[in-house]
């Protein structure tokens, strides 16, 4: 009967660098992978920054623009892995 395990990764350089680190030894215990899934970060909060075609951006409450000022959350790199 076939096993199956999920893993999960931030998707910046680093997890990336885990991921490469992960799979390298789960192929070593027979493990391989069936799927990948990345996900993109998201701004924190309900508006972006966008760029007018002109190159100025939408300023924020303190003429900040909003690029600057919105933070964002990293994606995912999920990954399934199985081994008979």
């Amino acid at each position: 009967m076939a096993e199956f395990k999920n893993l999960h990764f931030p998707n910046n350089a680093r997890g990336q660098a885990e991921k490469v680190q992960a799979l390298t030894a789960h192929s070593r215990e027979g493990w391989r992978v069936v799927g990948e899934t990345i996900t993109q970060g998201n701004f924190k909060g309900n508006d972006a920054c966008c760029l007018s075609l002109s190159g100025m951006a939408c300023c924020g409450p303190f003429g900040a623009p909003l690029g600057l000022t919105a933070g964002h959350s990293e994606g995912t790199i999920n990954v399934t892995l199985t081994r008979d």
